[in-house]
C-alpha cells in the first residue's frame, strides 16, 4: 500500500522544527526528489518545466523553508547548509531508507549539503548547474567582462549587479527585477522566453533572497571540504556556457568524487540545460537515475 504521504498532488507536513513544508508529487515510477532553489522562487520554475521526468519517474518536487507554501523560520536560520537538513525531516516523513535527489543551481548547493552531511541517506545525487559553496573561479568575472557590451547580456548583468547590491524590497518590485535578468542566464538569449514561461504562475520572496544571502554570509560553509563524505552515486550535469555556476565547479566536484561521479557537459547550452537542449538534459538523467 501506498503511504498517504507519497500520493499524488499536493501536500504539507511540519517538521519538528516547527516549520510546514510544502511540496507536489506527479509522475509514476521510482520516487526521485526535486529540490527547489531557496533563494526566493516556488517550485514552479521546475513543476513546469520537468514534466518530461515524471515520464518515467514519481517526482516530488520540496519547496524550501520561506519558498511558496512552506512556511518561514527565524531569519537567521536561512542557510543553504541548514536548509539541507530540512530534507531529513522530509525523509523521516516519507518513511524512506535512502533518497535519489536532484538540485539545481542552489538547490544543488542544498542537496550536496544535505549528501555531505546525511551521507548513508542519499542514494543518488543529480547536480544541474549546481553551486559549489567555499569553491571560487574567474568564472564569472571572466563571462562578466565579455558579456558586459553585449545588446542583451550587458543590460541583464547591469540589473543583476543591482539586484546584488541593492535588493528591492517588496516582492513584485523583484519579480520585476528577476524578470530583467533572465537573458544572462541563457546560452542563446532568443530562447530567453522558454525560463519565462517556466516561472509563471509561481511566487518569489525577497525575504528569502536577502536572508539566505546574509546566512550564508555569515555562517560560511564549504561543500569543497565535505566532498570526501558524499558515498552517493552522483551525476553532475552543466550546461557549458553558464556565466553563473561555472564548469570549473562542476569538474571539481566530479574529480574530488572519482568513480562515485559521472560528468556531463552540454553544448550550446546555460544555466538551463534542460531548456535549451531538452533532449541532452533529459536522456542524461534519465539513464543516471534508472541505472
Amino acid at each position: 500500500m501506498i503511504s498517504p504521504n507519497l500520493t499524488l498532488g499536493s501536500h504539507q507536513f511540519t517538521a519538528p522544527n516547527g516549520i510546514t513544508f510544502n511540496y507536489l508529487i506527479r509522475g509514476q515510477g521510482p520516487l526521485v526528489i526535486f529540490q527547489s532553489v531557496g533563494w526566493g522562487p516556488s517550485m514552479h520554475m521546475y513543476t513546469n518545466s520537468m514534466k518530461e521526468l515524471e515520464e518515467g519517474f514519481t517526482v516530488l518536487y520540496f519547496e524550501g523553508r520561506g519558498s511558496g507554501g512552506s512556511s518561514r523560520p527565524s531569519a537567521d536560520e536561512m542557510s543553504t547548509r541548514v536548509m539541507g537538513s530540512d530534507l531529513d525531516s522530509l525523509r523521516i516523513h516519507l518513511g524512506q531508507e535512502k533518497l535519489r535527489l536532484l538540485g539545481h543551481s542552489n538547490g544543488g548547493a542544498i542537496v550536496l549539503a544535505y549528501a555531505e552531511d546525511f551521507p548513508d541517506k542519499v542514494e543518488k545525487l543529480v547536480l544541474i548547474n549546481h553551486e559549489l559553496q567555499g569553491f571560487s573561479s574567474d568564472n564569472s568575472a571572466t563571462y562578466a567582462a565579455a558579456r558586459q557590451d553585449h545588446p542583451v547580456y550587458g543590460p541583464a548583468l547591469k540589473n543583476i549587479y543591482k539586484l546584488m547590491q541593492q535588493p528591492p524590497s517588496t516582492d513584485d518590485e523583484f519579480a520585476e527585477v528577476l524578470h530583467s535578468v533572465l537573458p544572462y542566464y541563457m546560452h542563446d538569449t532568443n530562447k530567453t522566453s522558454l525560463l519565462a514561461d517556466a516561472l509563471q504562475g509561481g511566487s518569489l520572496s525577497v525575504w528569502n533572497f536577502v536572508n539566505q544571502q546574509r546566512c550564508d554570509r555569515d555562517l560560511k560553509f564549504s561543500a569543497v571540504e565535505g566532498l570526501s563524505k558524499v558515498q552517493a552515486q552522483t551525476l553532475v550535469i552543466n550546461g557549458r556556457d553558464d556565466g553563473v555556476c561555472s564548469e570549473a565547479a562542476a569538474r571539481k566536484v566530479a574529480d574530488e568524487l572519482g568513480s562515485k561521479a559521472e560528468l556531463v557537459l552540454i553544448e550550446e547550452a546555460g544555466h538551463v540545460p534542460w531548456l535549451e537542449k531538452p533532449i541532452e538534459f533529459f536522456s542524461s538523467v534519465k539513464k543516471f537515475l534508472s541505472s
